[in-house]
């Protein structure tokens, strides 16, 4: 046997007793009940502290992101050329762009929740049939 070896086997001989030892502790039957009781509890409460974080913080509901959207997506949504927009954008019927960059390199995007907005408000066609 080597030297470093004589540590580990001298733990293996009183690794019984260290495990005997820890499973004489027994907690009261009375304990055991009373725990049991509260995590039944504690499973059936609706605002116990755990839960109620869950549902203020890590599970709240979240707004969808705004996105930029470029000439070629506005276009595709709305359906009508840019000449179009841009009379609308004029005429307040429409949102206004907004400018990323400078000179040149500078690019017309538009926020996705004020076009969608827009389109929400957009009124609904009538069809044949419908009450006036």
């Amino acid at each position: 046997m080597t030297a470093s070896q004589a540590p580990q086997v001298a733990f293996a001989k009183r690794a019984p007793a260290i495990k005997a030892r820890s499973k004489s502790t027994k907690l009261s039957d009375e304990l055991i009940e009373a725990n049991n009781k509260a995590a039944i509890e504690e499973g059936l409460s609706p605002d116990t502290g755990r839960h109620r974080h869950d549902r203020e913080r890590v599970h709240a509901p979240r707004a969808p992101p705004v996105r930029l959207l470029n000439k070629a997506e506005v276009l595709s949504l709305t359906g009508v050329t840019f000449p179009t927009i841009w009379t609308w954008m004029r005429a307040g019927k429409f949102p206004r762009a907004r400018i990323i960059g400078k000179g040149s390199n500078s690019k017309s995007v538009w926020r996705s929740d004020e076009v969608e907005q827009w389109l929400a408000d957009l009124p609904v066609r009538r069809l044949k049939g419908d009450a006036a």
